[in-house]
């Protein structure tokens, strides 16, 4: 668990936003081998073991895929990761290919049911159920496989800022809220949709009736 990723990660929990909070029992560098993550409002507490925080025990379980140069090649340049700003995330098989990825860009990676053991410099290495516990706009792009449902498929598009790319496996459908922009027979590419928007309602004056 690469330390400067602590501050993207939220409770699960159905409450309010909350950080949660870090209790290392062991570390390496900067990263986080064993801990505990609490949350301050609900109480709930997140086990890291071996640099992985894990939010549930029954992740969906994805297939292993061989790290290829190719697909992290693509994954870079379809995710746009041309520079350090901002964290992107790489969910299920996708997740193979964080090594890779991180060969060739500065950019922080967040794994997501990761379907084998990875030791990836700069990347936070999470296992869920059907909710990414990221910070809403804390990513700057996300790529999904077949493994990720509709639910944790829309937790990963919240945590998407506006203008964010995602990256899906062909077979699956492209959540609501981004708009593909492109295709192959194996991935499609989207972008997040811009947030509406709000706009402050007109003050009318009234004026007093007639005596």
């Amino acid at each position: 668990m690469f330390v400067e990723l602590l501050e993207y990660l939220r409770c699960p929990r159905s409450h309010e936003e909350s950080s949660l909070i870090v209790s290392a029992t062991r570390t390496r560098d900067r990263h986080i081998v064993d801990g505990v993550l609490g949350c301050p409002v609900c109480n709930a507490e997140f086990r890291i073991e071996a640099g992985v925080a894990r939010f549930t025990d029954r992740a969906p379980p994805a297939r292993p895929e061989p790290p290829s140069d190719e697909a992290a090649m693509r994954l870079a340049a379809f995710l746009q990761l041309t520079d350090a700003r901002g964290a992107a995330a790489l969910c299920g098989r996708f997740a193979s290919h964080a090594g890779g990825v991180a060969a060739i860009t500065d950019a922080p990676l967040v794994v997501v049911n990761a379907p084998t053991a990875l030791d990836v410099d700069a990347a936070a290495s999470l296992v869920v159920d059907d909710s990414l516990p990221l910070a809403a706009g804390s990513l700057r792009g996300a790529a999904i496989d077949e493994s990720v449902g509709a639910a944790l498929a829309a937790s990963v598009v919240r945590a998407v800022r506006s203008g964010g790319r995602l990256v899906g496996a062909a077979p699956s459908p492209v959540p609501a809220g981004v708009t593909e922009l492109a295709r192959d027979d194996r991935v499609w590419i989207a972008e997040k949709d811009a947030a509406p928007e709000v706009t402050a309602p007109r003050l009318v004056s009234i004026g007093r009736a007639p005596r």
